[in-house]
């Protein structure tokens, strides 16, 4: 499963009244990925998962902080090996990243917009990342599912390496932030009672 998006503004932003909320081995199940995207697309070196520790674990509650950290690593491995700047973490977009993440695991969905209506544009304004209606902003989103070893960092960034709407959103040289939800549970209706992880992982830049 796989769908496009990009949201730009050069200069004002109109709100959109949406709710959102901010908080902080065997076979696996076929991964499910979704990108609301950019443009453009680039060659190069792939990411070398072995120089970020913990590349292949499957997410646990316990290890979702690691699981964060590698799926970066990876993502700026594709990035710098094309000469792109590395995405700068961002607490904002992690709010909004990680509670979409959770929104998904426990409301059994896999979608970019919530059962409340709420879009990825959205849950960036309720969660302070686009500050005000003065600001432009480029944002995009990638999301994306597997069990056992699908769930890995490895696993999912290979996936969003080889689809063209994700790949976009990594490489893309306008952005500047990032941040990446993590849960280790996958929604029932997809995994069939497998362990894996389920990622968001959401882009922007603010633009003035």
């Amino acid at each position: 499963m796989r769908s496009s998006f990009h949201a730009s503004r050069g200069g004002h932003l109109r709100r959109k009244h949406h709710s959102a909320t901010c908080t902080k081995r065997g076979a696996g199940k076929r991964n499910g990925h979704h990108a609301k995207r950019h443009t453009s697309t680039s060659t190069g070196k792939p990411a070398d998962a072995d120089t970020c520790p913990g590349a292949d674990l499957q997410p646990t509650q316990e290890d979702i902080e690691v699981v964060r950290t590698a799926t970066l690593c990876l993502v700026n491995q594709e990035r710098t090996s094309r000469g792109e700047a590395s995405l700068q973490f961002n607490a904002d977009l992690q709010q909004s990243a990680q509670a979409h993440t959770e929104s998904m695991a426990f409301g059994d969905y896999f979608e970019h917009d919530g059962p409340s209506g709420d879009t990825p544009l959205s849950r960036m304004i309720a969660c302070g990342y686009i500050p005000n209606s003065q600001v432009g902003y480029e944002i995009g989103e990638n999301i994306g599912w597997g069990t056992l070893y699908l769930g890995t960092p490895r696993a999912i960034l290979a996936a969003w390496m080889a689809s063209p709407g994700h790949r976009a959103n990594i490489l893309d040289a306008r952005f500047r932030d990032t941040a990446i939800g993590v849960s280790p549970h996958v929604p029932s209706s997809l995994s069939q009672g497998q362990p894996g992880g389920i990622y968001t992982q959401d882009f922007g830049v603010i633009i003035g």
